[in-house]
Order: C-alpha cells, then structure tokens, then sequence
C-alpha cells in the first residue's frame, strides 16, 4: 500500500499472557520503519521505560518520541492474539488475512 512520512502505520495485538492490547505507531523515513510511540496496559518485561514523553489514557500507557529504526518489522502471525495492521486509522490488514502461525514481516518498499 503506498504510504509517505505522514501517514501512521499500528500494528496491534493482544498480548498472549496478559490479555491486553498492545499498539505500535510507526511511521516511514527513507527506507525504515520508525516507531514513534507504544501503548499498553501493563507494563513488564520487553517495555521501553525511558520514553521521552509519557501520557495516561484511563488504564492506557502511551510511551512516545521513541525513535526506534527497523529496516522491518517481524513477528509470528497469530490469530490467538488478533493481530491487525492500521494506516491512519484503517484497517488494512485484518487477523485472518494472513494465516496462523505465518513468519510475516512489514518493510518499506521505496520508489
């Protein structure tokens, strides 16, 4: 799908353990994924902790100005834990659309 450096990318799932939903707000810079912020319910192992900007939104987390660069994003497709891929807000890649237990991975293709 083609995007640019001001639209927002989430992925979202529910963490396996907990029961909570866990969003990634990315954006495209060149060639990279960049997330900007993570928000969360609980916080634990894994979390980042040191985000330069922290905001409370009932029994939500949002961790932002987190800057982090990947070249892609990787993850086990799982429909236990819904996960689900947004641009702006729209759904564009729901749980059953990849099969269960698929390697997957979000890159940005370039011009």
């Amino acid at each position: 799908m083609p995007i640019d450096g001001d639209d927002e990318v989430a992925m979202t799932w529910m963490h396996s353990v907990d029961k909570t939903p866990w969003w990634e707000y990315y954006r495209a810079v060149g060639d990279e994924l960049v997330l900007d912020c993570t928000e969360l319910s609980l916080m634990g192992a894994g979390t980042p902790f040191e985000a330069p900007r922290t905001e409370l939104d009932g029994d939500m987390v949002r961790l932002c100005g987190l800057d982090e660069h990947f070249e892609a994003v990787r993850w086990i497709h799982s429909h236990r834990v819904h996960h689900r891929i947004y641009v702006n807000g729209e759904l564009l890649l729901p749980t059953r659309a990849i099969d269960h237990h698929v390697h997957a991975e979000m890159i940005v293709i370039g011009d």
